[in-house]
């Protein structure tokens, strides 16, 4: 293989800095139609904005944080024009995230030399199109995953090309949280001295199956250089959907969302396997009489976990106009990719009896308001924020609250 990566570092926020010159330098944060953070600047990753993050999270972590829509249009546009670009030689093109793709050079260039011309070629064509704020940090490797940690790892403007001779002696320092494996996964690799990623890769394959699974031992084929994955071209037409019939029609929400996911879940158990997630996902909604209305749900980085798609299902079909019952969901995967490494956490998941206070409060805030809320503040000296910044301030109140009503 010969895999070319293109990555266009801070793609939306970039574009938010075009239409709003404005906030360049300022503490930027992009929120997505799933009512959650897609695209942070510098200055609001310092305040410790992530993306995933819902606003009033950001605006907590950061205050002084710019919250901004993100606008579809403009992006789905610019990143149609940088794939039209990237497919100007013919060559098989992969999408992988907003401002990133894979060029497939096997039949042209299959070393570093030969690359090194088509390379700086592809950059002057792209940099040609989108301008020089969006010039593209350059990439290449035999396989899909060392192109990509080339790309992310070189400044605007700038290439690395890796021999494959040479990709077990550069992959070997490198930090393992390049991996997209589970935060919880990574933490314990961190738990036990497992910091980089030459020593995941000389880890015993029947441990790192047994631990982590099949994901694991992909990962630590990547860790060892050895990844043979084509780059999958674009294709004019969609795959043929999957119909969800509903007998009798459904006229609730809830119901068509746990029917959906539950059709989903295999599919996505297999992108899982192989480090993969939804990126794009067309939902025909079929009433019958009434017509047909179509959706796509978008996802900020590639979605593998029920909780996220369920919420992204949620928000979009919550957004369509419902003119009768639902008696059919025809959905079609649009788009995938690879999962992006999480960001590591001091503790691994939120204590339970936590997360069942976290329930308890926001049912108090919807049943008394926020009123009620900021009184328990004033009685417990505790600055208004959040339902869940009081309630880890101010668990025994309003836990017994909780208790007696």
């Amino acid at each position: 293989m010969s895999v070319l990566c293109l990555h266009l570092p801070h793609f939306l926020i970039t574009l938010a800095h075009r239409q709003e010159p404005a906030l360049a330098g300022r503490p930027l944060a992009l929120v997505g139609p799933d009512e959650r953070v897609w695209a942070v600047a510098p200055p609001a990753a310092q305040g410790g904005v992530q993306v995933q993050m819902r606003p009033q999270e950001a605006q907590f972590a950061c205050p002084e944080v710019l919250l901004r829509p993100v606008d579809m249009a403009a992006a789905q546009e610019t990143q149609d024009a940088f794939l039209a670009q990237a497919a100007t030689w013919q060559l098989p093109v992969e999408p992988q995230a907003w401002g990133m793709a894979y060029l497939d050079l096997h039949p042209v260039a299959k070393n570093s030399a030969a690359v090194q011309p088509l390379a700086a070629e592809m950059g002057r064509l792209v940099r040609g199109v989108l301008g020089t704020a969006l010039q593209p940090a350059i990439g290449w490797d035999s396989g899909k995953f060392t192109a990509r940690v080339d790309a992310v790892q070189v400044p605007p403007g700038r290439m690395r090309l890796v021999d494959q001779a040479d990709e077990v002696r550069f992959l070997r320092p490198l930090p393992i949280s390049l991996l997209p494996l589970p935060r919880q996964h990574l933490q314990q690799l961190h738990w036990l001295g497992v910091r980089t990623l030459g020593q995941f890769a000389a880890l015993p394959v029947t441990a790192v199956w047994q631990r982590f699974g099949a994901m694991g031992k992909v990962a630590q084929r990547w860790a060892q250089g050895r990844d043979d994955r084509p780059v999958r071209a674009c294709v004019a037409h969609a795959p043929a959907a999957t119909v969800l019939a509903f007998d009798p029609p459904e006229a609730r929400l809830q119901p068509v969302v746990e029917a959906l996911l539950a059709a989903l879940q295999p599919v996505l158990g297999a992108m899982v396997a192989n480090l993969e997630g939804l990126r794009r996902l067309r939902l025909a909604l079929g009433f019958g009489y009434a017509g047909e209305r179509v959706c796509t749900v978008t996802f900020a980085e590639p979605a593998s976990q029920l909780s996220r798609v369920r919420a992204a299902l949620v928000q979009q079909l919550s957004a369509v106009r419902w003119p009768a019952s639902l008696e059919q969901i025809a959905w079609t995967v649009l788009e995938t990719g690879e999962l992006v490494a999480p960001q590591l956490t001091l503790f691994v998941d939120p204590p339970q009896q936590l997360l069942a206070l976290d329930a308890a409060a926001r049912q108090l805030a919807e049943r008394y308001g926020s009123c009620f809320l900021r009184q328990a503040c004033r009685k417990n000296s505790i600055p208004f924020r959040s339902d869940e910044v009081i309630l880890r301030h101010s668990v025994p109140f309003l836990y017994d609250r909780w208790r007696i009503r």
